[in-house]
């Protein structure tokens, strides 16, 4: 009895001495949720507060319209818009055909942006398009266009998406330009925007207004003012037209540049052509120096450009004419070479007034490269090779940095193609067949 009574002890003791630092440890391990509260949890409660994290939050925004990619518990990531919400199902039209999706399978898509002017916005997604974003904030839901963004990250589920979802903003060509090579196309300058090109500087004042002017020209000078107006304007999700009239002033445009725009309608006697007759180059730009008129240009165009129907890139094309009182300072006008040889406006009717007519294209290739493309008929236009235009434009022949020479092959309808190229968000250069062959648009000034 004595014996059984001193295992009872015995074990009793050992038991308090095992249990009681598994106590402490349980204790040690207990965490404090908030310094001015009392409120401890347990190691099991912890875990299980761990577990909660670690799941996916699934999509608390979801509505009739949003259109965007949705991103799904089992990692499929589908591209559509919602039509219908029914039964906690949501329909989504895909290019693929319509999918019913439970609610309950769609992650919540949070994005947490900086925009260039450090305003900050933090929601979930409720649609996204090329340009824009439309997010969803405590206070209102708010659009933000693409290039506004400086910084941008995108959560699926609760958890950061990978870098290269979250700089995922181009569905359409990041440049827009404004002309191609020397034509313009509807679209204008956004406001408090310079621009800069081998020929010309512009500005643009509002959205609808801007004025460019010909740098090279004032410098010899021809002081010029370009206004161009946007008449109308329609601009969707996946598309965008225009309608725009330019107009062109030129203080003290030289009779020697107007007589070297056409100077394959000057013809002799024999008919012969001023721009294939044998008067030296620096015999002709010895005339006429000192005789300017007033020049008045205008032109129409209209263009539009959608989004191609692989969802990236844009696709475009502009048709447009212009004209200018040019020809009316030409008609009295007689050229004589060192032979006594005269040269006069030819009276064929197709010279009675300036006219061309162009239609531009562009495609985007990838992200930084755009194929651009123009045909025209201009009834002032020649051909000129490349060495001889590249004298012509550096000031070997006629004034420095313009195209003003009176040599070349006429080429009533003309065609040209190139490519143009992003180096960063402001900058673009270009090569292509005819002059000025190399071109840029320098978006140097935004504020």
């Amino acid at each position: 009895m004595k014996f059984l009574i001193s295992i009872i002890l015995i074990t009793s003791v050992f038991g308090l001495t095992f249990s009681e630092p598994e106590k402490k440890v349980i204790k040690n391990s207990q965490i404090q949720m908030n310094n001015s509260e009392s409120e401890w949890i347990t190691e099991s409660d912890l875990n299980s507060k761990v577990e909660k994290q670690d799941k996916l939050v699934l999509a608390d925004v979801l509505e009739v319209g949003m259109s965007k990619y949705f991103y799904l518990v089992d990692g499929n990531r589908i591209r559509g818009v919602i039509t219908k919400i029914e039964n906690q199902d949501c329909s989504i039209q895909t290019a693929e055909g319509i999918l019913v999706v439970p609610m309950s399978d769609i992650l919540e898509e949070t994005i947490d942006l900086i925009k260039l002017d450090d305003t900050r916005y933090k929601g979930p997604l409720l649609r996204e398009d090329a340009e824009s974003l439309l997010i969803r904030s405590r206070y209102g839901d708010v659009t933000i266009m693409k290039k506004e963004v400086l910084k941008m990250e995108r959560y699926h589920g609760g958890k950061l998406a990978p870098a290269v979802e979250s700089r995922r903003t181009f569905d359409q060509g990041e440049d827009e330009l404004i002309s191609q090579f020397w034509d313009s196309n509807a679209f204008i300058l956004e406001p408090n925007t310079f621009l800069l090109t081998p020929i010309s500087l512009g500005y643009g004042f509002t959205d609808r207004f801007m004025i460019s002017t010909r740098w090279s020209s004032n410098f010899n000078g021809d002081i010029n003012l370009l206004p161009k107006i946007r008449l109308w304007h329609k601009k969707e999700s996946t598309k965008e037209s225009g309608f725009t009239l330019g107009l062109g002033i030129h203080q003290e445009y030289p009779l020697q540049t107007a007589i070297s725009k056409f100077s394959h309608a000057f013809v002799n006697e024999a008919g012969e052509s001023l721009n294939e007759s044998s008067i030296s180059d620096d015999a002709f730009y010895e005339l006429y120096q000192d005789d300017d008129n007033v020049l008045f240009e205008g032109y129409l165009v209209y263009s539009t450009k959608r989004k191609n129907p692989t969802g990236r890139g844009k696709v475009g094309w502009s048709l447009g004419v212009k004209t200018s009182n040019m020809t009316n300072h030409l008609k009295d006008v007689t050229v004589i070479d060192a032979s006594g040889e005269e040269f006069t406006l030819s009276e064929d009717k197709k010279y009675d007034f300036p006219i061309r007519v162009y239609g531009l294209f562009h495609y985007d290739l990838q992200k930084n490269i755009k194929f651009v493309a123009s045909m025209a008929y201009d009834n002032s236009y020649r051909e000129l090779e490349f060495d001889k235009s590249t004298e012509d434009f550096f000031g070997n022949v006629g004034d420095a940095f313009t195209f003003d020479s009176f040599r070349g092959e006429a080429a009533e309808f003309s065609f040209d193609f190139g490519f143009m190229y992003a180096v960063n968000d402001n900058f673009r250069i270009g090569v292509h067949f005819q002059q000025p062959y190399i071109d840029f648009h320098w978006e140097f000034f935004e504020f």
